[in-house]
């Protein structure tokens, strides 16, 4: 597929860019506390970047390239390879779609881990048993949380509208990362004859972080996976925690219990890290991303979140 960028229609969340006061520079003679506050400064760069606002969603349709550096930023993905919106159209035989959202930067791979011993991912399944037809996504890892949000939608639109006979139903099933991306993606309002939220039913999410704080002192490796892992709790972009969920889709949350259970090792990690949790002097506000809905705890001990026998059996219970 071309790696040049593409022209989406898309209802976006405008986005106000408010300057970063930088500190003043430091007398040429500074002190070691003026070092040190400088480099505290740094590492909190990325809690000071512009907030983003969102206006109302039933704005008007904007044309934007929906691309970055590397590309487009949400693709389809079939064979092994990224491929066009007509090519998936022209194999699909059936009316549901079953979208599968991984995290980003990974692709359909992620749903293979573990189907040696299931013998079917659950899109194979679901097919060969529900008839449910399989369209699998890959979203780059280096844009911007808005910006996928934005192109996973557009691209789901493109989808519905090349469709060869009407849908009447799409699931999302994501994974880690990717259910933030997916939920951020429902609440994106797309143009097009038949928009593609008005069929979705269900967000299954494995995986997921179920909560947000828009900022924080340290917002990236080993303190933000410590945060999602232990606590579930992610950073997320002050515009897409805005989001509502829709009345009309069924969030499903799917957690390991291990996970759930009160746990030594993530308290004590969480008590000598508390201050992650407060903002300028301040406790920060944890808001609940998935407030309708329902969780499901399986143990993962010896089959993973991807492929899980457990999930296999849900998902043709609740796709059927």
């Amino acid at each position: 597929m071309s790696a040049s960028p593409e022209t989406v229609p898309a209802v976006v969340l405008s986005v106000e860019d408010r300057p970063v006061v930088e500190p003043p520079a430091p007398p040429s003679r500074i002190t070691g506390v003026v070092r040190i506050a400088r480099v505290a400064w740094g590492l909190t760069r990325i809690a000071r970047r512009p907030l983003a606002a969102p206006l109302a969603l039933a704005a008007g349709p904007l044309a934007r390239i929906v691309a970055h550096d590397g590309g487009p930023v949400a693709v389809l993905r079939a064979g092994g390879r990224d491929v066009g919106v007509e090519e998936v159209a022209s194999a699909a035989l059936g009316d549901r779609l079953l979208v599968l959202v991984p995290p980003p930067g990974s692709d359909e791979r992620v749903w293979e881990e573990g189907s040696e011993t299931t013998g079917a991912t659950y899109a194979d399944r679901l097919a060969a048993l529900l008839g449910w037809e399989a369209v699998h996504v890959r979203v780059a890892a280096g844009a911007g949380e808005v910006e996928s949000a934005v192109a996973l939608s557009a691209l789901l639109q493109r989808v519905v509208d090349a469709w060869p006979v009407p849908p009447v139903r799409l699931t999302l099933l994501a994974y880690g990362a990717g259910g933030l991306l997916a939920r951020h993606a429902l609440g994106i309002t797309t143009t097009g004859p038949l928009v593609w939220q008005s069929l979705a039913t269900e967000l299954v999410a494995l995986g997921t972080p179920s909560y947000a704080v828009t900022s924080g002192p340290v917002s990236g490796g080993l303190g933000r996976r410590i945060d999602e892992q232990l606590a579930g709790i992610a950073v997320v972009d002050e515009a897409l925690v805005a989001l509502p969920p829709r009345d009309d889709v069924d969030y499903v949350l799917v957690s390991d219990s291990s996970l759930q259970r009160p746990n030594r090792v993530g308290r004590v990690i969480g008590d000598l890290l508390w201050w992650r949790h407060k903002g300028w002097g301040r406790a920060r506000k944890v808001r609940d991303l998935f407030p309708t809905g329902e969780r499901l705890t399986v143990s993962t001990g010896t089959a993973p979140l991807a492929n899980h026998p457990e999930i296999h059996s849900a998902l043709l219970r609740w796709l059927a």
